[in-house]
């Protein structure tokens, strides 16, 4: 079987922290060697770790790893831990004699663990602990544990959530001439998931177990219901030299269109939206002689980007599917009937 995950580039392991009781997890993926990262981030609730530096104005230094935690902010101190078990296994910048600096970057999403116990942070460590070169385990797991979609609007008087369960996607797809460009997502989002043809695969229902669509809310501004902070993190690797940050961030803006395409509505002032691009540079020249007939530019990285780039938003599509998809079925006290259903349940 084809892996078409994230680990199916070289030199990529990825962990899982999955505590189902407290609905909430972590996600690590880290690098056996410095890669080059770039970030793009359009929510209007964006919470993020060590990204400030990814960007294309900043100095290009290459990182180790990053990470997908649950539980809001609190979430953001499994840096810490991660950090601490890279020190440990000298995963980073060495200095002097004793010194491994570590470099990783995170985001974090506000999962239905937030209605059950604070965030620990030792699940980066866990996470860490966990880190392996299989296919990555999608669904109920690690920072998607206890993700779900379709949160803008509550039921019975704003008193239960109307949402459905997400969790955790990947997606893989193949260019030929050995590119491969793989996402996972994390899928926390605000709005329903939509599928090419129009329907919805996953997202916010009403008593009549019908879905309701964001424009149809009259009631949006003046209900009871918290509308908490929700996000869609997608994380894309590719195995393709694309030369400077500029061309990573490119991609990373064009790979966002997959959420765009799979998610309505999106990039709210409620969803931390974000996508980060990694590649582990194997391949150099990836186009063929044809190439140069539709390239705009001397410089063939931004013809690069846009024959990746449209392949990563597809990946990204994809791993949103795939997040509802292979979900489950979980109970918690304020949802509606005591359960937050997967679409395989639902249908």
């Amino acid at each position: 079987m084809i892996n078409n995950t994230l680990t199916a580039l070289d030199g990529v392991r990825v962990g899982h922290s999955t505590h189902l009781d407290r609905l909430t997890g972590c996600t690590v993926i880290i690098f056996d060697k410095p890669m080059p990262v770039a970030y793009k981030a359009y929510g209007g609730a964006v919470g993020a770790f060590n990204t400030e530096s990814l960007r294309t104005d900043k100095t290009d230094y290459h990182e180790r790893g990053l990470f997908v935690a649950g539980g809001s902010m609190q979430g953001l101190m499994c840096a810490s831990e991660i950090m601490k078990c890279m020190i440990d296994d000298s995963q980073g910048q060495k200095i002097g004699e004793s010194v491994i600096n570590p470099s990783i970057s995170g985001a974090i999403v506000w999962d239905k663990g937030m209605d059950i116990a604070p965030f620990d942070p030792i699940y980066g460590k866990e996470a860490y602990e966990n880190l392996s070169k299989k296919p990555v385990e999608n669904g109920n797991f690690g920072a998607g544990t206890g993700t779900t979609v379709g949160d803008f609007r509550w039921l019975e008087g704003g008193t239960k959530i109307g949402s459905m369960k997400a969790g955790i996607g990947s997606a893989r797809v193949d260019l030929g001439n050995g590119i491969i460009v793989c996402a996972l997502s994390v899928v926390n989002a605000l709005g329903n998931v939509i599928l090419p043809n129009g329907d919805i695969l996953a997202g916010n229902r009403d008593e009549y177990n019908k879905f309701k669509e964001y424009s149809d809310l009259q009631d949006f501004v003046t209900n009871n219901g918290e509308n908490k902070s929700n996000t869609t993190i997608s994380i894309v690797g590719i195995n393709v030299d694309l030369g400077t940050r500029q061309h990573y961030e490119k991609l990373a803006h064009i790979a966002s269109h997959g959420q765009v395409r799979a998610i309505k509505p999106v990039h709210t002032s409620s969803d931390g939206d974000t996508v980060f691009v990694f590649s582990n540079r194997q391949i150099k020249d990836p186009l063929n002689n044809y190439a140069q007939y539709f390239q705009e530019t001397e410089d063939q990285n931004y013809f690069k980007v846009d024959i990746i780039g449209n392949a990563a938003a597809d990946a990204v599509q994809e791993s949103i599917y795939d997040a509802c998809r292979s979900a489950q079925t979980i109970k918690l006290h304020n949802a509606y009937r005591g359960l937050i259903p997967s679409s395989a349940d639902y249908f």
